[in-house]
Protein backbone atom coordinates (compact mmCIF):
# COMPACT_ATOMS: atom_id res chain seq x y z
CA UNK A 1 0.00 0.00 0.00
CA UNK A 2 2.94 2.33 0.62
CA UNK A 3 3.81 1.93 -3.08
CA UNK A 4 0.78 4.07 -3.87
CA UNK A 5 2.17 6.86 -1.70
CA UNK A 6 5.67 6.39 -3.10
CA UNK A 7 4.41 6.61 -6.68
CA UNK A 8 2.41 9.71 -5.72
CA UNK A 9 5.42 11.42 -4.10
CA UNK A 10 7.68 10.56 -7.05
CA UNK A 11 5.58 12.83 -9.29
CA UNK A 12 6.32 15.87 -7.11
CA UNK A 13 9.53 17.89 -7.28
CA UNK A 14 10.78 18.61 -3.72
CA UNK A 15 14.04 20.41 -3.04
CA UNK A 16 16.58 18.86 -0.65
CA UNK A 17 16.06 19.95 2.94
CA UNK A 18 12.43 20.97 2.36
CA UNK A 19 9.35 19.58 4.15
CA UNK A 20 5.88 19.90 2.67
CA UNK A 21 2.35 18.81 3.53
CA UNK A 22 0.23 16.96 0.94
CA UNK A 23 -3.21 15.36 0.76
CA UNK A 24 -2.84 11.67 1.58
CA UNK A 25 -3.82 9.36 -1.34
CA UNK A 26 -4.54 6.50 1.09
CA UNK A 27 -6.94 8.09 3.60
CA UNK A 28 -7.85 11.24 1.59
CA UNK A 29 -6.78 13.37 4.56
CA UNK A 30 -6.29 17.04 3.71
CA UNK A 31 -2.65 18.12 4.17
CA UNK A 32 -2.01 15.21 6.57
CA UNK A 33 0.86 13.65 4.62
CA UNK A 34 4.21 15.08 5.68
CA UNK A 35 7.03 14.64 3.16
CA UNK A 36 10.67 15.61 3.79
CA UNK A 37 13.40 15.37 1.15
CA UNK A 38 16.92 14.49 2.28
CA UNK A 39 20.06 14.07 0.17
CA UNK A 40 19.57 10.41 -0.77
CA UNK A 41 16.09 9.66 0.56
CA UNK A 42 12.61 11.02 1.13
CA UNK A 43 10.73 10.43 4.41
CA UNK A 44 6.92 10.46 4.56
CA UNK A 45 4.31 10.04 7.27
CA UNK A 46 0.54 10.59 7.44
CA UNK A 47 -0.66 12.19 10.68
CA UNK A 48 -4.32 11.20 10.17
CA UNK A 49 -5.53 9.10 13.12
CA UNK A 50 -6.99 6.44 10.80
CA UNK A 51 -3.95 6.18 8.53
CA UNK A 52 -0.47 6.65 10.03
CA UNK A 53 1.23 5.37 6.87
CA UNK A 54 4.93 6.13 6.80
CA UNK A 55 8.18 5.11 5.23
CA UNK A 56 11.40 6.07 3.52
CA UNK A 57 12.06 6.21 -0.21
CA UNK A 58 15.70 5.43 -0.95
CA UNK A 59 17.08 7.19 -3.99
CA UNK A 60 20.47 5.52 -4.23
CA UNK A 61 23.65 7.35 -5.18
CA UNK A 62 23.02 10.66 -6.87
CA UNK A 63 25.03 13.73 -7.77
CA UNK A 64 24.10 15.22 -4.39
CA UNK A 65 25.69 12.25 -2.65
CA UNK A 66 29.07 13.36 -3.88
CA UNK A 67 28.38 17.00 -3.02
CA UNK A 68 27.70 15.92 0.58
CA UNK A 69 31.05 14.12 0.71
CA UNK A 70 32.72 17.28 -0.58
CA UNK A 71 30.98 19.29 2.15
CA UNK A 72 32.20 16.92 4.85
CA UNK A 73 35.78 17.15 3.58
CA UNK A 74 35.68 20.95 3.37
CA UNK A 75 37.09 23.15 6.17
CA UNK A 76 34.62 23.53 9.09
CA UNK A 77 34.29 27.29 8.63
CA UNK A 78 32.76 26.71 5.22
CA UNK A 79 30.15 24.15 6.21
CA UNK A 80 29.13 24.60 9.86
CA UNK A 81 25.95 26.64 9.79
CA UNK A 82 25.00 25.62 6.24
CA UNK A 83 25.10 21.94 7.15
CA UNK A 84 23.12 22.50 10.35
CA UNK A 85 20.43 24.42 8.44
CA UNK A 86 19.58 21.29 6.45
CA UNK A 87 18.15 19.78 9.63
CA UNK A 88 15.83 22.69 10.43
CA UNK A 89 12.12 22.40 9.60
CA UNK A 90 9.68 25.27 9.33
CA UNK A 91 6.84 22.84 10.03
CA UNK A 92 6.40 19.19 11.07
CA UNK A 93 7.95 19.81 14.48
CA UNK A 94 7.55 17.36 17.34
CA UNK A 95 4.66 17.68 19.78
CA UNK A 96 7.00 19.11 22.41
CA UNK A 97 8.22 21.72 19.92
CA UNK A 98 4.74 23.22 19.62
CA UNK A 99 4.13 22.85 23.35
CA UNK A 100 7.36 24.70 24.11
CA UNK A 101 6.32 27.63 21.90
CA UNK A 102 2.88 27.79 23.50
CA UNK A 103 3.85 27.33 27.16
CA UNK A 104 6.64 29.90 26.94
CA UNK A 105 4.48 32.57 25.29
CA UNK A 106 6.33 32.56 21.96
CA UNK A 107 3.17 32.17 19.87
CA UNK A 108 2.68 35.89 19.20
CA UNK A 109 6.24 36.37 17.97
CA UNK A 110 6.10 33.24 15.81
CA UNK A 111 2.68 33.93 14.30
CA UNK A 112 3.49 37.56 13.52
CA UNK A 113 6.90 36.83 11.95
CA UNK A 114 8.76 38.65 14.70
CA UNK A 115 10.76 35.47 15.27
CA UNK A 116 11.84 32.71 12.91
CA UNK A 117 11.55 29.54 15.00
CA UNK A 118 12.20 26.13 13.47
CA UNK A 119 12.57 22.52 14.59
CA UNK A 120 15.94 20.77 14.42
CA UNK A 121 14.86 17.14 14.00
CA UNK A 122 18.44 15.86 14.34
CA UNK A 123 19.34 17.67 17.57
CA UNK A 124 15.73 17.76 18.83
CA UNK A 125 15.76 21.50 19.48
CA UNK A 126 13.57 24.54 19.02
CA UNK A 127 15.82 26.74 16.88
CA UNK A 128 15.65 30.52 17.21
CA UNK A 129 17.15 32.02 14.05
CA UNK A 130 19.50 35.01 14.31
CA UNK A 131 19.60 37.23 11.24
CA UNK A 132 21.57 40.23 10.02
CA UNK A 133 20.33 42.18 6.98
CA UNK A 134 17.67 39.45 6.57
CA UNK A 135 20.34 36.75 6.22
CA UNK A 136 20.77 33.85 8.66
CA UNK A 137 24.07 34.35 10.47
CA UNK A 138 23.57 32.26 13.59
CA UNK A 139 20.99 30.44 15.72
CA UNK A 140 20.36 29.14 19.22
CA UNK A 141 18.60 25.86 19.90
CA UNK A 142 16.71 24.86 23.05
CA UNK A 143 16.79 21.11 23.72
CA UNK A 144 13.23 19.77 23.98
CA UNK A 145 13.85 16.38 25.55
CA UNK A 146 11.59 14.52 23.12
CA UNK A 147 13.91 11.51 23.05
CA UNK A 148 14.91 11.37 26.70
CA UNK A 149 12.95 8.18 27.44
CA UNK A 150 14.66 6.35 24.57
CA UNK A 151 18.06 7.57 25.69
CA UNK A 152 18.98 8.62 22.18
CA UNK A 153 20.24 12.07 23.01
CA UNK A 154 21.68 14.15 25.79
CA UNK A 155 23.29 17.54 25.68
CA UNK A 156 23.25 21.11 26.96
CA UNK A 157 19.96 22.93 27.43
CA UNK A 158 20.97 25.61 24.91
CA UNK A 159 23.17 25.07 21.87
CA UNK A 160 24.72 27.94 19.90
CA UNK A 161 25.05 26.98 16.23
CA UNK A 162 27.50 29.70 15.24
CA UNK A 163 29.92 32.22 16.68
CA UNK A 164 28.61 35.47 15.18
CA UNK A 165 28.57 37.25 18.54
CA UNK A 166 25.19 38.74 17.59
CA UNK A 167 22.36 38.50 20.16
CA UNK A 168 18.90 37.15 19.39
CA UNK A 169 16.56 40.12 18.97
CA UNK A 170 12.76 39.95 18.82
CA UNK A 171 10.39 42.92 18.52
CA UNK A 172 9.95 46.32 16.90
CA UNK A 173 9.88 48.55 19.98
CA UNK A 174 12.52 51.22 20.73
CA UNK A 175 12.60 49.85 24.29
CA UNK A 176 15.12 46.99 24.53
CA UNK A 177 14.89 44.50 27.37
CA UNK A 178 17.92 42.28 27.96
CA UNK A 179 16.68 38.83 28.98
CA UNK A 180 18.00 35.36 29.81
CA UNK A 181 17.06 33.45 26.66
CA UNK A 182 15.35 33.51 23.28
CA UNK A 183 11.95 32.38 24.55
CA UNK A 184 11.91 35.23 27.08
CA UNK A 185 12.76 37.66 24.29
CA UNK A 186 9.82 36.35 22.23
CA UNK A 187 7.42 36.46 25.18
CA UNK A 188 7.66 40.28 25.49
CA UNK A 189 7.81 41.09 21.77
CA UNK A 190 4.27 42.49 21.63
CA UNK A 191 5.24 45.53 23.72
CA UNK A 192 9.07 45.62 23.87
CA UNK A 193 12.09 44.30 22.00
CA UNK A 194 13.64 41.31 23.71
CA UNK A 195 17.41 40.97 23.46
CA UNK A 196 18.91 37.62 24.48
CA UNK A 197 22.71 37.79 24.74
CA UNK A 198 23.01 33.98 24.98
CA UNK A 199 26.28 34.13 26.84
CA UNK A 200 27.67 36.78 24.51
CA UNK A 201 29.67 39.47 26.29
CA UNK A 202 28.89 43.16 25.98
CA UNK A 203 31.22 43.62 23.04
CA UNK A 204 31.41 46.80 21.01
CA UNK A 205 29.17 45.08 18.46
CA UNK A 206 26.47 44.41 21.08
CA UNK A 207 26.80 47.89 22.59
CA UNK A 208 26.35 49.42 19.13
CA UNK A 209 23.11 47.43 18.76
CA UNK A 210 21.84 48.53 22.19
CA UNK A 211 22.76 52.12 21.38
CA UNK A 212 20.05 52.14 18.70
CA UNK A 213 17.30 51.94 21.33
CA UNK A 214 15.72 54.84 23.23
CA UNK A 215 15.50 52.84 26.46
CA UNK A 216 17.29 49.75 27.76
CA UNK A 217 16.24 47.54 30.67
CA UNK A 218 18.42 44.76 32.06
CA UNK A 219 15.98 42.08 33.28
CA UNK A 220 17.75 38.99 34.60
CA UNK A 221 16.86 36.70 37.49
CA UNK A 222 18.00 37.11 41.08
CA UNK A 223 20.94 34.72 40.69
CA UNK A 224 22.42 37.01 38.04
CA UNK A 225 22.21 40.25 40.04
CA UNK A 226 25.97 40.85 39.98
CA UNK A 227 26.00 40.29 36.23
CA UNK A 228 23.06 42.69 35.84
CA UNK A 229 24.86 45.43 37.78
CA UNK A 230 27.96 45.02 35.63
CA UNK A 231 25.83 45.27 32.49
CA UNK A 232 24.00 48.30 33.80
CA UNK A 233 27.27 50.08 34.48
CA UNK A 234 28.75 49.23 31.09
CA UNK A 235 25.62 50.17 29.09
CA UNK A 236 25.27 53.45 30.99
CA UNK A 237 28.48 54.61 29.31
CA UNK A 238 26.63 54.41 25.98
CA UNK A 239 23.15 55.65 26.92
CA UNK A 240 21.60 57.50 29.85
CA UNK A 241 18.21 55.79 29.70
CA UNK A 242 19.11 52.40 31.19
CA UNK A 243 17.65 50.61 34.20
CA UNK A 244 17.71 47.24 35.93
CA UNK A 245 14.94 44.91 37.10
CA UNK A 246 15.62 41.85 39.26
CA UNK A 247 13.18 39.13 38.27
CA UNK A 248 11.51 37.02 40.93
CA UNK A 249 9.79 34.85 38.31
CA UNK A 250 10.74 33.50 34.91
CA UNK A 251 9.70 36.17 32.41
CA UNK A 252 8.63 33.75 29.69
CA UNK A 253 6.13 32.13 32.06
CA UNK A 254 4.24 35.41 32.56
CA UNK A 255 1.41 36.75 30.44
CA UNK A 256 1.57 40.22 28.87
CA UNK A 257 -0.03 42.07 31.78
CA UNK A 258 2.22 40.36 34.34
CA UNK A 259 5.33 41.01 32.25
CA UNK A 260 4.50 44.71 31.84
CA UNK A 261 3.98 45.05 35.58
CA UNK A 262 7.28 43.35 36.40
CA UNK A 263 9.17 45.44 33.82
CA UNK A 264 7.41 48.63 34.96
CA UNK A 265 6.01 49.38 31.54
CA UNK A 266 2.86 51.48 31.32
CA UNK A 267 0.52 51.39 28.33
Amino acid sequence: MNNIIKDYISTIDIDIGISIRLDCPMCSGTKTLSVTRFNDSTKFYCFHANCSKGGIIKEGITETSFSVVEDILSPPLQVGLEVEKQNWRRNNGSKLFYEYIKVNHCTHAWANNLADIRYDYKRDRAVFIIKSSNKIVDAAGRYLGTRDLRGDFSGPKWYRYGNSGIPFICGNSKHAVIVEDCASACSISSFATGVALLGTSLSEKVLDILGQFDRVTVALDKDATTKSIDMLTRISWETNNVEMVVLERDLKKLDVLESKKVLKIDD
